[in-house]
């Protein structure tokens, strides 16, 4: 007999072959068969007897028929096939009740799987036994795994019986949810429930684990939990004297309903507190809710309710809102000064791509919330968002519906909209705005496909009507400075609704392009627009000649105004070769453009406008100033000197425009670039030298002065082997300002624009406004992506003004390849208006982090203001991964917002309590 692990090769002598063929036939049909996965299947009906060598007695018929109802086979205790197979040999019995697997043996009954060294099948008993073994170094070989189902195990030795479902197992580990369990002994029921003795727990993947929680019995529920009697904590193999005498781990396979524990933490200004405790409710696979709050010993609290839903292929979303009630900057125990905030954000995000489309950001609060609420970047269970921060001023929302008519060109949106102030508390809504759109069609483009000379001419149609709500009531009274803002709250928004500012836009724009002299092409348009309203403004004067808003009258009313406007455009290119040196070829791109638009003149119609005159002092023809019965000057309009004043000032869509415009444009745009190929360069590389530079004005030839508008310039370029990246801008006016006496007894003086070009007198002209910008990513791939990116820009055919804007403002990239980044930016203001003395504001910021390894990332942001001669928020942070545990930390080492933030906690949300955290939020520098 054979007993060895692996097979013999057995050779034949043919002249024996035909003698033994008829034996080798039945050997090879019940050994060797066993080698290719027999399928074992459960007899079907009872096997027959060899005949006796004694005759069987002799019965009589039965005179009655036979039933017609036969009796089932009777059903074996394998209830399904069981498929096997072995790399390095199988042996059976001759009546296959017991099957021996070698190497790397494979067993599939079922659900069941398992995989060992050495699989014995006993077919009488109804068990699978398995074991495993230990190479020469050592090393674990081909110890038994286990799979039921989901369920996997990983032992020594296992004994299954696939009739009871049970199994006897030794030194199991098993994984439970995102946690491990190890066992000494364990007894698997029918249930799949393992009861073990002198187990851990863990959710470290690692065999020697960094933490281990010690228990001498277990029972294990799949999918539920695992239920332990005494247990203690062991780090790094070194028990402590932390334990209970029972306990209950989570191992749901899918989310559930629970308590959330709280964190515990002490501050200055709220006393002792507990946070973030509460309940999570799974109300369904689509529906989440937390409910959770936190409660501080010096009276306040706050509450949180944090929702999350789907619809698979639909939609999903986020609700959450926040209420806290916190003592003002008294912290007595004993105080009555309480502050209430709230703040609600919603996201809302269609996943179909259906004609219709519903989406939604909202992000409001109160105006203090963000000055009362932790809102740092890692604190725990923050309500920290890009949208809102300690040091956020603005809250935008917007919630939309839009839906796209297929077949045709028309699209149709209904929104609602919010802006916030937190500084000025001035909040405006708009509720709703309604848009409907045709996109451009070209009525003379011949389906068939055949060109012809009006191909180009198109037209489109837009309509837009809002209903605007805001607690900005304006200027009250003439004397005001500032404009007046009531509280917004639920009482006066029915006073808001009610005066709220509503109307309609429509504007119909037609155009048309072609070919001219070869080299241009000509672009002519005309604009028709059109705005409705509910009212118009009526106008009077004081006593004092102040002009004040006397009555509004009510009635439906329309504005309508036209502009007709062409351009012509080109592109030249000149390019100059070299013959010698790394310089191959120097290229100059220039985009010239030259435009011009006519307005007429609409403020004769007296519906668009109120002609209105200075009000001057009435004298006698003694030239003496007439008295009214109270002793004030009496003021007449003085009608030398008449000007206009908008009907529909403060409306939505603003009123009509004013006088007669005849403009001419005039834009240049430039590019440089060269071909570089040096003595490592294969092929020549291009090197951009000037990625912009752009003038752009216009002249108005039908302006009674100052005709010629301020000239505007921009520039950009990457310098030191596109290291740095950098934006200019300027504005500069042509015209001259001069100081003039404006009170002759205090010798005060003013700045005129006088009517004259600058140059005349030897200058330049004025520039009133300017800005610097210099940035650079030392990630060199992000900063090559946005090198591409402004190269791309600057050759594409997009109007000059939003080449200006993308230029300046790359995608931003990064590159997890790079263990580190840093972001450098230096930007610099300057501003001259009339009569103020000019001003420049710098500002330099830094960003980015750094990897001392894989384990350590260091990140910092930080900045500086010059005029102030203050940083702005500092923050520092570390994060360490610990395999199986995090550590972190973040520090606002100085100004109103210090701070810092420490926690190191396990990385499994099943022992996110596990964590030992320290804060101090920056309430405690109040």
């Amino acid at each position: 007999m054979n007993f060895s692990l692996k097979a013999k090769n057995l050779t034949f002598n043919p002249v024996f072959v035909r003698h033994f063929s008829i034996l080798l036939f039945f050997l090879i049909s019940t050994v060797a068969a066993a080698q290719v996965e027999p399928r074992v299947k459960t007899p079907q009906e009872v096997i027959s007897v060899p005949n006796d060598s004694i005759p069987p007695l002799a019965v009589a018929k039965d005179t009655l028929k036979s039933d017609t109802v036969k009796t089932p086979p009777p059903k074996g205790d394998i209830e399904t096939t069981i498929n096997y197979s072995a790399k390095d040999s199988i042996r059976a019995t001759l009546d296959n009740q017991m099957v021996w697997l070698y190497g790397d043996a494979k067993i599939k009954y079922g659900e069941i799987e398992l995989e060992a060294e050495e699989i014995i099948i006993d077919y009488a008993n109804n068990t699978l036994t398995a074991h495993g073994r230990r190479d020469s170094l050592g090393h674990r070989v081909g110890y038994p795994i286990f799979k039921n189902g989901a369920e996997l195990y990983e032992t020594k030795d296992i004994v299954y019986n696939f009739k009871t479902r049970r199994a006897r197992i030794s030194e199991v580990v098993t994984t439970q949810g995102e946690g491990y369990v190890s066992s000494r002994a364990a007894f698997k029921n029918e249930k799949n429930e393992v009861l073990s003795l002198h187990n851990s727990y863990t959710t470290c993947n690692l065999e020697h684990p960094h933490f281990r929680i010690i228990s001498s019995k277990a029972k294990a529920i799949p999918h539920d939990k695992i239920v332990s009697g005494p247990f203690y904590f062991e780090f790094n193999e070194i028990p402590l004297p932390i334990g209970f005498l029972f306990g209950m781990f989570p191992s749901p396979r899918k989310s559930s309903s629970g308590i959330i524990f709280p964190s515990y933490g002490e501050e200055r200004r709220r006393g002792f507190n507990l946070r973030n405790g509460g309940y999570f409710f799974d109300i369904s696979e689509y529906v989440k809710l937390a409910l959770t709050g936190d409660i501080y010993s010096k009276g306040g609290h706050a509450v949180y309710a944090n929702s999350s839903y789907l619809k698979r292929y639909a939609y999903s979303g986020t609700v959450n809102f926040a209420y806290s009630r916190n003592s003002d900057t008294d912290d007595k125990i004993e105080t009555n000064n309480y502050t209430e905030d709230f703040r609600l954000t919603w996201s809302h995000s269609p996943q179909s791509k259906g004609n219709g489309r519903f989406s939604a950001s909202v992000n409001a609060a109160t105006s203090t919330f963000n000055r009362n609420n932790f809102l740092s970047y890692g604190s725990p269970n923050a309500q920290y968002t890009a949208s809102l921060s300690n040091i956020s001023t603005k809250l935008s929302s917007n919630v939309s519906y839009s839906h796209r008519f297929a077949g045709t060109p028309f699209t149709m949106a209904l929104n609602a909209s919010h802006n916030q102030d937190i500084v000025t508390k001035n909040v405006d809504l708009a509720l709703p705005t309604l848009t409907a759109n045709m996109t451009n069609i070209y009525p003379f483009q011949k389906k068939s496909g055949e060109t012809g000379p009006l191909d180009n001419f198109s037209l489109s149609y837009s309509l837009t009507a809002q209903n605007r709500v805001t607690n900005n009531l304006g200027r009250r009274t003439i004397t005001a400075t500032q404009d007046s803002i009531a509280p917004f709250t639920a009482a006066n928004f029915t006073r808001f609704f009610a005066d709220g500012r509503k109307g309609i836009r429509q504007s119909v724009p037609i155009s048309y392009s072609f070919k001219a002299f070869k080299y241009f092409t000509m672009s002519p348009s005309i604009s028709v627009e059109a705005k409705s309203y509910w009212e118009k403004l009526d106008y009077d004067y004081n006593s004092r000649g102040q002009v004040y808003v006397r009555d509004t009258t009510n009635g439906f009313n329309t504005i309508v105004n036209y502009s007709v406007s062409t351009s012509l455009t080109t592109r030249m290119y000149g390019t100059y070769f070299f013959k010698k040196g790394k310089v191959k070829a120097i290229r100059h791109v220039v985009n010239p453009s030259v435009s011009f638009g006519y307005t007429p003149d609409f403020t004769g119609n007296r519906n668009y406008f109120a002609i209105l005159f200075p009000q001057i002092e009435q004298k006698d023809e003694d030239g003496n100033v007439v008295l009214d019965s109270d002793g004030n000057p009496i003021l007449v309009p003085d009608k030398s000197r008449p000007y206009y004043k908008s009907r529909h000032e403060g409306s939505v869509y603003g009123g009509s425009t004013t006088g007669r415009s005849g403009s001419i444009g005039f834009s240049l745009g430039n590019n440089v670039e060269m071909k570089v190929q040096g003595a490592q360069d294969s092929v020549a590389r291009k090197v951009m030298l000037l990625n912009n530079l752009s003038f752009n004005t216009s002249y108005n030839l039908m302006a009674d002065s100052f005709k010629l508008a301020p000239i505007g310039i921009a520039a950009n370029t990457n310098i030191l082997d596109n290291m740095f990246n950098l934006n200019a801008s300027a504005t500069l006016d042509p015209y001259v300002y001069e100081d003039t006496i404006a009170n002759v007894e205090t010798g005060r003086t003013i700045e005129r624009r006088m009517k004259q070009y600058a140059w005349n007198k030897g200058k330049a002209g004025r520039i009133t406004s300017a800005t610097v910008a210099i940035s650079t990513n030392l990630n060199p791939k992000a900063r090559d992506k946005n090198n591409s990116t402004r190269d791309k820009i600057s050759k594409s055919d997009l109007p000059q003004q939003e080449k200006d804007f993308l230029i300046e403002n790359p995608d931003a990239y990064v590159d997890f390849d790079i263990p580190w980044s840093l972001n450098l930016s230096y930007n610099a203001a300057y501003s001259h208006p009339v009569n103020a003395a000019a001003r420049i504001t710098q500002t330099v910021t830094a960003n980015g982090d750094f990897s001392l390894s894989k384990q350590w990332k260091f990140t910092y942001s930080t900045g500086y203001h010059f005029e102030d001669g203050e940083f702005s928020i500092t923050q520092l942070g570390i994060n360490r991964d610990l395999h199986c545990w995090t550590m972190s930390v973040n520090w606002t080492p100085f100004g109103q917002f210090q701070q810092f933030y420490f926690v190191i906690n396990v990385k499994s949300s099943l022992l996110q309590d596990l964590k030992l955290e320290r804060r101090k939020p920056f309430f405690d520098n109040l």
